[in-house]
């Protein structure tokens, strides 16, 4: 794999940083890509369209897979049931493009990522406090 300057400094400052604060970028990418999507289908731009739609898949897919059932008991299988969602409604979309339906992708995901920046805040908050 070939770095540049930028995707080097970018992937150690997502190595330095905390768990919950990876998960929240995580999102974050993850809104702006369905988000890019949704313009893509309006523009028309269909190869735009699919390489949004894989990196969301992909970046759906590790939340998928790094989900500790152990320790995450019924959030944990919620979660799952929300991903397995969401990579179901990319299908649908890639197949058929519909922007209503990427908007209750975007909508489930702007929920997600608010409530997960909320619960690092906190963790954050908490850890600064034990310190």
């Amino acid at each position: 794999m070939t770095y540049t300057s930028g995707s080097r400094y970018r992937e150690m400052e997502v190595m330095a940083t905390t768990p919950e604060r990876r998960l929240v970028m995580l999102y974050s990418k993850l809104l702006v890509l369905v988000k890019q999507a949704r313009v893509e289908i309006e523009r028309g731009d269909i190869i735009a369209r699919e390489q949004r739609l894989m990196h969301a898949d992909e970046i759906v897919r590790e939340l998928a897979v790094s989900l500790n059932y152990e320790t995450g008991g019924e959030l944990a299988s919620s979660l799952s049931s929300i991903y397995s969602w969401l990579l179901a409604e990319f299908a649908g979309i890639h197949a058929k493009p519909d922007t209503a339906r990427l908007d209750a992708v975007i909508g489930i995901i702007a929920d997600l990522h608010e409530a997960w920046t909320g619960a690092a805040s906190q963790v954050a908050e908490h850890r600064a406090g034990a310190v």
